[in-house]
């Protein structure tokens, strides 16, 4: 069984998000844990991988959430634009 564990830079970003960019992120966990629990994916995550155990998956056209596995952990890491989850991965590089 995997563990989904929050991060607080997860909670942050979401926090500054509108409440109806929230509602869709609310959704877009809901099916991305469905396909954790099953395993069945579907095409409208839009589930890639960006890094060597960081992934993305879409909430809609602009919105983004990253995480990273590790064993049986899900770390959900960012909720952002494409454009900081590239700015997240540069960062990242630089460590």
């Amino acid at each position: 069984m995997k563990n989904i564990i929050i991060l607080p830079s997860f909670e942050r970003d979401l926090k500054k998000l509108p409440s109806v960019d929230r509602g869709k992120v609310v959704k877009s966990l809901g099916q991305f844990n469905e396909f954790i629990a099953s395993g069945n994916f579907s095409q409208g995550l839009g589930l890639k991988k960006i890094n060597h155990d960081k992934y993305e998956f879409r909430v809609d056209i602009r919105l983004r959430i990253v995480f990273k596995q590790m064993g049986q952990d899900i770390y959900l890491v960012l909720v952002g634009s494409h454009d900081e989850v590239k700015k997240y991965l540069r960062q990242y590089r630089q460590k």
